[in-house]
């Protein structure tokens, strides 16, 4: 709790639209609230628990946030719901003046001269930029989820025995632990979507095209997404609203519609009634709590008026990784990271080799290291089948999983994020309360990296170890509306933010 001359609050359960209140009416003031947050990140983040969300502060944001104070009640910002609050970004985003290190120490004094362009939106929209948050190394883990050679490991706030799952990890860590309201992530194979689960998160992976990522270090442009991760679905969709936009530098985004309806405009706790929901029975046996959340969501959507139709998705489905992210990522890596590192100053490494030579000495994950050497040595770019992945094997599986959604009728489908909850730290003894019985627990949120689909996940459940599981909605193209709606109505009913305990005092 904080006390002010100005207002008391509570930044534990405040939201986006709490604190936009707040400041309009003059109960809270940005320099405050960003006071607040910095306070906690002391505390909290590099003392304490160590939780380790952040790589980098922004040694400007109380600046920024004296002066949105100052302009506050200009006719420019009326009604702009995100002006003066306060947010954190994944490190592989590039802002201006502050260093951008993708995880890696090898660029950890890279100062981008531009600001990445949803980040710029955000800026002009008066959000104030907190700090940098830690990353799986480049965007891949490879049994090191959360850690990075510029960050170190990031731990869940939840049960510090355990890890933040893909590699947006730093960024769901600080919204969970309360250091800001929302966060960016980046999501290639699911890296928003399973560090928003296990954290009790909503996290949004939007369809692939409908942000941009100029500015952001790649991974894969053919599966990268930007997106937001909040603490409830109308603080995600209101981030999301000033995300979306056409870049003339990002080609996927001309594909967008010419016309995108706000996202929170329509939410409605009886969005469930009628619904027709698809229940994705491919990711069970993972977890025996997880299995039970899953029961008990399905059992919530019908309860609320929603149609539940079990699915069996083809096999194929549930081999996404081998068949088609994994080959695409080897073929792209190379071309397109040296593509961004020719944005880099003089000082930086221009090639893929000269950046591994430099690595040889630091303590990068010996796993991620030898896949950039993989990347070096194997130019699949402008392979066979790289080239039949992309146009056929690709293009074959989106249509057969529109199919099966038209032909159903299907309004969304409902399926688990991860199969499992958070597992043990790499460092350290596993925890013997972790249970997953399955080789691969990420492979649900495979299907929306490599088709390119929009989903959104939502807390749902509690499983052993006070962890957060998520269940999530994938839709159609551009049906982010239709998602976001289905999301909210079922956090409504379900209201499993009452049930969840506290990160952090």
């Amino acid at each position: 709790m904080c006390t002010t001359p100005l207002t008391t609050f509570d930044l534990l359960s405040a939201t986006i639209q709490s604190l936009n209140e707040a400041l309009n009416n003059g109960n809270l003031n940005s320099e405050i609230l960003v006071e607040v947050c910095l306070a906690r990140i002391e505390l909290y983040d590099k003392a304490g628990p160590y939780i380790n969300a952040l790589i980098t502060v922004n040694p400007d944001c109380i600046a920024q946030a004296r002066e949105r104070d100052a302009q506050r009640h200009t006719a420019s910002f009326q009604d702009n719901p995100l002006y003066g609050i306060p947010f954190v970004v994944k490190d592989n985003y590039d802002t201006a003046g502050l260093v951008t290190t993708g995880g890696s120490i090898i660029l950890n004094d890279s100062v981008p001269q531009v600001n990445a362009f949803v980040i710029q939106k955000l800026l002009d929209r008066g959000a104030i930029l907190l700090g940098k948050a830690n990353m799986s190394e480049l965007g891949l883990s490879y049994g090191r989820s959360g850690y990075s050679s510029a960050g170190g490991l990031t731990l869940n706030p939840y049960n510090l025995k355990r890890n933040v799952s893909g590699s947006s990890g730093g960024s769901a860590a600080a919204v969970a632990a309360r250091f800001s309201p929302f966060a960016l992530g980046t999501d290639t194979c699911g890296s928003i979507l399973s560090p928003a689960s296990v954290t009790g998160l909503v996290g949004i992976r939007p369809t692939l095209g409908l942000t941009s990522r100029t500015g952001v270090i790649p991974l894969s442009l053919s599966f990268d997404t930007t997106g937001p991760m909040a603490f409830n679905v109308r603080d995600a969709a209101l981030v999301l609203d000033a995300l979306v936009g056409k870049d003339t530098s990002d080609a996927a985004t001309q594909n967008q519609p010419d016309h995108i309806v706000s996202y929170t405009a329509h939410l409605d706790v009886k969005a469930l009634q009628g619904a027709r929901i698809g229940v994705v029975l491919n990711f069970r046996g993972g977890n025996p709590d997880v299995d039970r959340v899953h029961d008990e969501s399905v059992e919530c959507l019908k309860t609320n008026g929603a149609q539940m139709i079990p699915i069996q998705l083809p096999q194929i489905y549930e081999h996404l990784w081998q068949e088609v992210l994994e080959p695409v990522l080897e073929a792209e890596f190379k071309d397109q990271f040296e593509r961004y590192q020719s944005t880099l100053g003089p000082k930086q490494p221009h090639t893929l080799a000269e950046f591994i030579q430099r690595n040889e000495s630091q303590p990068i994950n010996p796993e991620r290291l030898t896949m950039l050497k993989t990347n070096l040595t194997t130019p699949l770019f402008n392979s066979l089948k790289y080239t039949r992945i992309l146009s056929i094997v690709i293009p074959q599986l989106r249509t057969d999983l529109e199919s099966i959604i038209k032909s159903q009728q299907l309004t969304a489908l409902i399926m688990p994020t991860i199969c499992c909850p958070a597992s043990s730290r790499f460092d350290q003894q596993p925890d013997p309360t972790y249970v997953c019985h399955i080789d691969d627990p990420d492979i649900p949120k495979y299907i929306a990296g490599a088709m390119g689909f929009p989903q959104i996940t939502v807390p749902a459940g509690i499983a052993t170890g006070d962890l957060p599981v998520g269940m999530s909605f994938l839709g159609l193209p551009y049906s982010e509306k239709c998602l976001i709606e289905l999301a909210y109505a079922f956090e409504q009913v379900h209201n499993l933010h009452q049930h969840l305990p506290r990160t952090t005092p």
